[in-house]
This record gives structure tokens, C-alpha cells and sequence, in this order.
């Protein structure tokens, strides 16, 4: 096998596996306000943790517009 197909597979069993976390983690409150209500939070937990990288991202790169052209 190929290191491709061994680091996809990887992937996929950690995407899954955080999956199942996140149904354990959250399994009560799916039950007390919805599953509705459970994907916003789930969801917008995530797009907090997407913006953070961004700005990290962004402040890594912050001089790089001001490079003299080539």
C-alpha cells in the first residue's frame, strides 16, 4: 500500500472516530432541546474554531504583501 491510501484511511477513522465523540458528547442535549437545535451549537462550535485558525493564518502572513514584486 502507498502511504496515500494509509494516510487517507487514517483520516477517515479519525473523522469518524471524532464523530462518535461528538455523539457522546452532545447525546444529552440532543435530547433536551433537539437535534435542531444540537447542529447549530455542533455546527456553530465549529465555525468558531475555522475563524480562529483563519486569524492565526492571517497574522502568520501579514507582511507578505508588502514584498517587493519579482
Amino acid at each position: 500500500m502507498s502511504s496515500y491510501v494509509l494516510k487517507l484511511a487514517g483520516a477517515a477513522i479519525g473523522i469518524f472516530m471524532l464523530g462518535v465523540l461528538v455523539v457522546v458528547i452532545f447525546d444529552k442535549l440532543w435530547f433536551q432541546v433537539g437535534l435542531g437545535a444540537a447542529i447549530v451549537v455542533v455546527c456553530g462550535a465549529l465555525l468558531l474554531i475555522a475563524w480562529r485558525a483563519d486569524k492565526k493564518d492571517k497574522a502568520k502572513r501579514a507582511g507578505l504583501e508588502e514584498l517587493p514584486r519579482v
